[in-house]
């Protein structure tokens, strides 16, 4: 999902020529995940940013039945990313998750996944309207196969 664009035209004193330009609408849904991978956080490696929905970064936050998604995509369509959120207490609300607790974090990138993970999250705003996800802010921490694996960490931020 790419920004939508809406276009307005500046009239030229002959009426002739207009000029276009990107406006954004008040109603567009803001996305965006700041993260830091240690060097060896697998599937994530060393890969860090801020990245905030826009023609350089498409980042899409939604939920998928009790599975909070958050889909990156950045470097021009080259490195793509997917957090998996979910607990085993049903639609995420307010609050801290922990691996011990059955919180979940499916990371997968370029291709390539940690199910095995040891994660922790906390929400500390999930909101919900009759079209869905409306906003959220959260933290995570994933680690893979073992809890003292190196960690990806960060938060993503939602509002529509």
């Amino acid at each position: 999902m790419k920004l939508r664009h809406a276009f307005t035209t500046l009239a030229v004193a002959a009426g002739l020529t207009g000029v276009f330009a990107p406006v954004a609408t008040a109603d567009e849904p803001i996305a965006s995940i700041d993260f830091a991978a240690e060097q060896g956080a697998f599937p994530v490696d060393g890969k860090s940013g801020y990245w905030v929905d826009s023609p350089e970064h498409e980042v899409v936050i939604r939920e998928v039945g009790d599975i909070l998604r958050v889909d990156a995509d950045g470097d021009n369509g080259s490195y793509y990313f997917r957090l998996d959120f979910s607990a085993s207490t049903g639609p995420l609300q307010v609050g801290s998750y922990e691996h011990a607790g059955g919180a979940r974090i499916l990371a997968i990138a370029t291709g390539l996944g940690c199910s095995d993970d040891y994660s922790t999250f906390t929400i500390s705003r999930i909101e919900r309207g009759a079209e869905g996800l409306t906003a959220l802010d959260a933290t995570f921490e994933q680690r893979c196969a073992s809890p003292t694996a190196p960690a990806l960490r960060g938060e993503v931020h939602y509002r529509r």
